[in-house]
């Protein structure tokens, strides 16, 4: 079966990943292709910085189920290493798009470009697309307040904290997830136990405290979340901690996995002067969120299955 092919990090699955990828998709049935999607696991950048931990919006499994549910029939890895980066822009073209993929089209996005020093940009692509007889498509960028949705606006959301301009970017709720551990019982001390997820390092964790959804197998609860490094405890050593403190609920769930969607941003993390006063915070912290599911009953969307997700913006 002949393949149209997109190629790209994908990182985050984003309003502008979907619109590629959606468009991808509807013109490969209409020519009779396959829709086939090459994805670099780890962004460039980082694989040039050496930077590994608090980098990723979507982890390799998470992107594929997010790409597999807007219809991709092909999805494949390629590691990104230094051995690609120093690949000519010709040699990337024939040898990986024309041969190993053996593509019959090509979509992109507009600022897509591979191969050393990154020749192989769109007007590359069209010239060496038209000479090889393939079909080629640049699609234009989709915006969110006057900036260019990128994974990389999207990061710099996440780490801030900013989850709701996030996730309108990404046009899903922003989650992570990972296995209950044991942690030093601090949060059951304080009167507010709390679930310690084990997450990815490489995932993103937005700092700060949140009022969050919680799915446990098929079920859902509400919650406050904490990332951070417990100023006000100092223990852990500074480590990043994603803690979850459900809303009526007491269950002993160590060793279940957890998933968790970021919804709203209530405070970042301070140090208080006592536990007393970090006990009256929490409590508002509880108080605030409550408010906060109150307004939006009825409004918030629960992703059930990974992967699925409420599209904000039609992008074709």
């Amino acid at each position: 079966m002949s393949r149209y092919l997109t190629i790209g990090t994908y990182d985050g699955v984003h309003l502008g990943h979907q619109r590629i990828v959606k468009t991808l998709v509807r013109e490969s049935r209409k020519r009779g292709f396959d829709g086939a999607l090459v994805y670099f696991p780890l962004p460039p950048k980082f694989v040039f910085s050496g930077e590994t931990e608090n980098c990723l919006i979507t982890l390799p499994g998470e992107r594929e189920a997010l790409l597999k549910d807007l219809g991709v029939a092909h999805i494949a890895e390629l590691p990104f290493d230094r051995e690609l980066s120093a690949m000519s822009a010709e040699g990337f073209f024939s040898d990986i798009v024309l041969g190993v993929y053996g593509a019959r089209g090509l979509m992109v996005g507009r600022d897509f470009a591979f191969g050393k020093n990154r020749r192989g940009n769109t007007e590359f692509l069209k010239k060496h697309c038209a000479a090889a007889g393939i079909y080629y498509k640049a699609l234009p960028f989709v915006t969110f307040e006057g900036h260019k949705i990128s994974s990389s606006l999207i990061r710099t959301h996440l780490r801030n904290g900013r989850v709701a301009e996030a996730n309108k970017c990404l046009g899903w709720n922003y989650s992570a997830g990972g296995k209950v551990i044991r942690g030093a019982g601090l949060g059951r001390a304080l009167g507010f136990p709390t679930a310690n997820i084990d997450v990815d390092p490489a995932k993103i964790l937005p700092p700060g405290v949140f009022a969050a959804t919680v799915r446990l197998g098929r079920e859902s609860f509400r919650a406050v979340l904490n990332v951070g490094r417990r100023p006000s405890v100092g223990s852990l050593g500074g480590k990043l901690l994603l803690e979850a403190h459900l809303l009526d609920f007491d269950r002993m769930i160590y060793g279940r996995r957890l998933e968790v969607e970021f919804l709203e941003h209530l405070r970042p993390e301070h140090k208080f002067p006592s536990r007393e006063a970090l006990q009256r915070q929490i409590r508002r912290d509880i108080s605030h969120a409550r408010k906060y599911f109150s307004r939006c009953s009825g409004r918030i969307t629960i992703r059930q299955v990974p992967g699925t997700i409420p599209l904000l913006a039609k992008g074709d």
